[in-house]
């Protein structure tokens, strides 16, 4: 196995400053606020021997769906194939993709949206494989528009015209928002977003600063309990199944250390998959989460396949919007090998 070899001093200033101008253009969905921490051992420092444990620091956020990643540890999945994995929520959102370039972790887990922006703007990663996804079926889904049970608003049609708080601007919820209200019959042009934390968002819309709010879980769960109600199921209305979160590396990663870390990720995910009881609990033990909220969030889907199909929806309308300059390569989004 080869030795990833580590950017000059002053290739690894452009690449973070290329990283950083892309994803604070585009937002990175998640609810950390954290700085980066000093990572430890990576692939890239490791023996050559293939016969050795591999050290893997993935960079990513402490929200519901990290519970996989810490259940595949905990479980001793990644030791199966000889990976020391260390999972690390200290990278900060619109650092994930300069920590990668640098070397600094092996993986970050990115959203669909932010990657199709990097790779746009020729940012030097790339795509290893899935990992989380939101419901293909059913009548609920992982992420919501909710509003005030005395608004009014009881569709997504109905969203035109008012003010919808969302983590970050020109990101998965608006695109995804705005193609729900378009498909309901809605002007998404009569929407006004405005960026609010998602932490704070519940607290905006109780105090009528705001008409609607984006949501992902635990809030949805939360808003619900204090009265909100769903007025549209944003991703389900317009793009079912999107592969929300997808695993990215540097573009110079070892093609071994990939391919060894997504035969590992897929035992992972289909095993957390299959132990809904064990994933909850996770949330519980490393996030701090409430049981009885843990009991009732509803979970991401988890696989390393990304549905191409969703995936094909979603990069028409960044285009269409001009979140990307020219239209999506879905190949660089495809299963290598």
């Amino acid at each position: 196995m080869s030795i990833t070899p580590r950017p000059t001093t002053a290739g690894r200033a452009a690449l973070l400053g290329l990283a950083a101008l892309v994803l604070a253009a585009c937002g990175a969905s998640g609810t950390s606020d954290e700085t980066t921490t000093t990572p430890t051992a990576t692939a890239g420092s490791a023996t050559t021997d293939p016969a050795a444990v591999i050290p893997i620091r993935i960079g990513t956020l402490p929200i519901v769906a990290t519970s996989a990643l810490w259940y595949g540890v905990d479980k001793g999945i990644f030791t199966e194939h000889g990976l020391d994995v260390t999972v690390d929520t200290g990278v900060g959102s619109e650092t994930m993709v300069a920590a990668a370039l640098a070397h600094e972790v092996d993986f970050v887990t990115l959203n669909s949206v932010s990657l199709m922006v990097a790779l746009d703007a020729g940012v030097p990663v790339q795509v290893a494989s899935g990992f989380s996804q939101a419901w293909a079926d059913g009548e609920e889904d992982i992420s919501a528009v909710l509003t005030k049970p005395d608004s009014g608003i009881t569709d997504a049609a109905g969203l035109a015209g008012h003010t919808i708080a969302v983590n970050t601007l020109n990101s998965a919820g608006t695109l995804t928002i705005s193609e729900a209200v378009r498909a309901a019959g809605g002007d998404p042009e009569k929407i006004q977003f405005v960026e609010i934390r998602y932490p704070d968002m519940i607290r905006a819309l109780e105090a009528g600063d705001v008409d609607a709010i984006w949501e992902v879980e635990p809030f949805i769960t939360i808003a619900q309990g204090n009265g909100a109600q769903v007025a549209s199921w944003n991703f389900a209305e317009s793009a079912p199944g999107l592969s929300t979160q997808v695993m990215v590396t540097a573009a110079d990663q070892d093609p071994e250390v990939v391919d060894r870390f997504t035969a590992a990720l897929t035992d992972v995910l289909k095993a957390a998959e299959a132990d809904q009881d064990g994933l909850r609990q996770v949330l519980v033990d490393k996030l701090e989460m409430d049981p009885a909220l843990a009991e009732r969030v509803r979970m991401d889907r988890f696989s390393t396949e990304i549905n191409m199909d969703a995936l094909r929806s979603l990069a028409g309308l960044a285009h269409a919007e001009g979140l990307v300059s020219k239209p999506v390569d879905l190949a660089a989004f495809e299963k290598k090998g």
